[in-house]
């Protein structure tokens, strides 16, 4: 696997055309993806959706490909979006690509001698159908091919196909979105904490205000993990519990329950700085 999105904005992963891992290695990660769906356990991979719309044997699209790639799909609208009849002239393409493998240059003809037939207003929707079955899928066809035959060994028949592509993705990589109100709204308390407390509220508060990327530290700190379950946030168990007074020490977590030990702090400043120091240095079961 290679990541898609170099400077694109995507931290994906897709099939590398040129890998030189042997099939069988990519039909074990097929199985091990299923396996975990079988299980309902979350896994921390990041496909992009055209793989779970493959697996569900649909064909990629330029959209598909916008998602995985965005850089490159972006180029192909912008070619399709072009107005004027000078299309051969202003991007001076033809049905031939070429691109680096191993530091060295791979051409690539989408039509037989491609090299001679240029892209113009007229055939353009053809030479971006082309491509993208090239990138998304010809080039990535044995890889694909043993890494559906692994999944489908685990989850295959007929259920799998009333799934559509996203929610095949939540059920193996967790939902996208992190709802904390729901979480705010199922947590539950314990040693003289509760709801309504102005320890509790302050951290709320915090909470809500946070990034992204903060909030997932925080579930990593408390649960173990950053993945959303199935079923949202309000399906965790989440515990906030009393860890003595006011003092200097830093919060804790037993991951395993998902309990945050949090301690009676005197302002909200004094909270935010010892809660966010925690879950920014918690390492596995200590502090770096």
């Amino acid at each position: 696997f290679s990541p898609t999105g170099a400077g694109g904005g995507t931290r994906t992963f897709f099939f590398n055309s040129d890998s030189l891992e042997h099939p069988r290695q990519f039909e074990l990660v097929g199985t091990v993806i299923g396996l975990a769906i079988y299980n309902g356990v979350i896994v921390n991979v990041q496909f992009p959706r055209v793989l779970y719309r493959m697996l569900l044997g649909h064909a990629p699209t330029l959209e598909d490909l916008k998602d995985a790639m965005p850089q490159l799909g972006k180029g192909l609208q912008q070619l399709l979006d072009y107005a004027p009849d000078d299309v051969e002239e202003v991007f001076c393409r033809t049905f031939q690509i070429s691109y680096k493998v191993f530091g060295r240059v791979k051409v690539v003809e989408l039509l037989p001698s491609g090299d001679d037939v240029p892209v113009t207003s007229q055939n353009k929707h053809l030479f971006v159908a082309l491509y993208v079955r090239h990138i998304l899928k010809d080039s990535v066809r044995t890889q694909m091919q043993a890494f559906a035959r692994g999944f489908h060994k685990v989850c295959g028949g007929h259920a799998l196909q009333l799934c559509r592509a996203e929610e095949l993705e939540v059920l193996v990589c967790g939902a996208r979105d992190l709802d904390f109100v729901s979480l705010e709204r199922v947590t539950e308390y314990d040693d003289g904490y509760h709801k309504e407390h102005l320890v509790i509220r302050w951290f709320w508060e915090c909470v809500h205000s946070w990034s992204d990327a903060r909030k997932r530290q925080l579930l990593v700190f408390v649960t173990g993990s950053d993945r959303v379950p199935v079923r949202g946030l309000e399906s965790l168990t989440f515990v906030v519990q009393r860890n003595g007074p006011d003092s200097d020490r830093l919060p804790t977590a037993l991951t395993c329950f998902s309990r945050f030990l949090l301690p009676e702090y005197a302002s909200k400043e004094k909270l935010e700085n010892r809660v966010l120091t925690a879950i920014e240095h918690g390492k596995g079961f200590g502090l770096v």
